[in-house]
């Protein structure tokens, strides 16, 4: 059995970083048009508190808060993502499962909130 070669250095974690950062902008996005609340009628009033939907806003805020935090820290800690400094192997994935289970978890949570306020709104 052949060693396989090194590993490819390319750009690869840079792309997966970049995939991450993507994911949370489009996350924050979406969050603030529900705090604009686009689908509510001005003219009939009603709809959902505005301080509920800051609250949902900004613990969506705190968890994507966190998950770059996260990211960010793991990218300096390995070298821009190509090895892990205390093992000398290739990282492990950025995306860890409490990372995978916070953004899930988010993602639930104000899709729970936004199907609230559009059947009570």
């Amino acid at each position: 059995m052949s060693h396989p070669g090194p590993r490819d250095s390319g750009l690869q974690p840079e792309r997966t970083l970049l995939a991450w950062q993507r994911t949370v902008i489009v996350f924050v996005a979406v969050a603030l048009l529900y705090l604009r609340d686009p689908f509510e009628d001005p003219a009939v009033g009603g709809g959902v508190d505005p301080l509920y939907r800051l609250a949902a806003v900004l613990a969506v805020v705190a968890a994507v808060g966190v998950l770059i935090a996260h990211l960010r820290r793991r990218w300096r800690a390995t070298a821009h993502g190509l090895h892990d400094d205390a093992t000398g192997n290739p990282p492990a994935p950025v995306a860890r499962p409490w990372a995978l289970v916070l953004l899930s978890a988010a993602t639930a949570a104000l899709a729970l909130v936004v199907a609230a306020g559009a059947l009570l709104g």
